[in-house]
């Protein structure tokens, strides 16, 4: 079998899709799938090519675009887009039709290029579906009812959650698959009892820094707590300031209420284990993650998880079982968990053994390609099934 995945473009490798994207992959290629890659930039260098990999780089546009802007400059941006798009898949098609894949993968909702070429080559595609897009990016597609089109066309769209699933079974009107991320459990397990062991208790918020991700709110529950008297916690904000207004008002809510000593910002770190091994408590603070990977890697770090009830990330917590969830964008409810945690610490080793079972259990990459070779060959004996009739 040979399967053509086209990657979305992304300013960095870091990103759950292309992560996810990556693990799929290296298990495919381990299996014995031959797998073509289309990349549309070359930011992405996490593949070595190999006998049953081979990568191309085809520049082409996002047709992802924020959702304010709208108008006649926009939409002039958008048609040009469109035309060097058009120049973009002409050029993949060419190569597409030496390579000869069996099977298309769209790795994440985009311009939709895949999907026209997998018609014209007269191949199923399957869609992966990894984002709200409005409610975790504040985006928009400039093309959204072609694109929805070609959707709707898809032999099978997958979704990541169940968030996901819901809201474009309803947009779309048709059924969608649901498959879970996985990940490489030896990559992100970290093998300590220590936890809450410690008078000081380490909190770590990892993730790009933007207001969808809710680091404030991080900030301002960690400064209620120190207003109460908890002189014992700190909180480590990691990730790359993709809002500099954003990470501008956190600096100064730090430096209004004094927070300097119990709060550090730093730049994001390709890996983050030894932050993972000195911090006691992760939080997830999105406002609506579509599947929440941060939440499976602080599980598997057996560090003790504190979510927001919205999203993929209640669907992956099981509140007081395998994590503790807040009210999403109530910093006074996260503060409470926190509180609860530190209170309650032998409680709290029982949740993140809890935690750490459930997600090898039931999100490792095996599983996840496991369920997608299942698609696969359901797909392509679908198609064949058409072509005998």
């Amino acid at each position: 079998m040979k399967v053509c995945f086209f990657a979305h473009n992304s300013s960095s490798h870091q990103n759950g899709a292309t992560l996810s994207l990556e693990n799929i992959v290296n298990e495919l290629v381990k299996r014995g799938i031959e797998v073509i890659i289309i990349f549309p930039n070359k930011s992405v260098k996490i593949f070595k090519e190999s006998d049953r990999l081979k990568c191309f780089f085809v520049s082409s546009f996002s047709m992802r675009v924020p959702i304010h802007k709208k108008g006649f400059i926009s939409n002039l941006k958008g048609r040009l887009k469109c035309t060097i798009n058009w120049f973009s898949m002409r050029k993949t098609l060419s190569i597409l039709k030496k390579e000869k894949p069996d099977l298309i993968h769209i790795n994440g909702l985009d311009s939709g290029i895949g999907a026209k070429i997998a018609s014209k080559l007269e191949v199923p595609y399957i869609w992966h579906i990894r984002q709200f897009l409005e409610e975790d990016f504040g985006l928009r597609l400039y093309n959204q009812k072609r694109v929805y089109d070609l959707l709707n066309k898809a032999d099978s769209i997958i979704a990541i959650s169940n968030s996901i699933k819901e809201k474009f079974e309803k947009e779309l009107d048709r059924d969608l698959e649901l498959i879970y991320n996985g990940i490489p459990i030896e990559k992100y397990h970290i093998k300590t009892n220590n936890r809450f062991a410690n008078k000081q208790i380490g909190i770590l918020l990892a993730g790009r820094i933007n207001k969808n991700k809710g680091q404030l709110d991080a900030v301002k529950a960690v400064g209620h707590l120190v207003e109460k008297g908890f002189k014992n916690i700190y909180l480590i904000l990691a990730g790359d300031a993709q809002d500099i207004k954003y990470l501008r008002k956190i600096q100064e809510f730090i430096i209004k209420h004094n927070l300097n000593e119990f709060i550090r910002i730093i730049d994001y770190v390709e890996e983050l284990k030894q932050l993972r091994t000195e911090c006691d408590i992760g939080l997830v603070c999105s406002k609506k993650e579509a599947f929440g990977r941060v939440t499976i890697e602080t599980m598997l770090s057996n560090m003790l998880v504190i979510g927001a009830n919205s999203g993929g990330t209640a669907e992956l917590i099981d509140d007081d079982i395998t994590g503790l969830l807040y009210q999403e964008g109530d910093y006074i409810s996260l503060a409470n968990k926190i509180e609860y945690a530190i209170a309650n610490k032998e409680e709290m080793k029982t949740i993140i053994r809890s935690g750490y079972k459930t997600v090898v259990e039931n999100y490792s990459v095996n599983r996840v390609v496991d369920q997608i070779l299942d698609l696969y060959k359901e797909v392509l004996r679908t198609r064949l099934d058409k072509e005998v009739k």
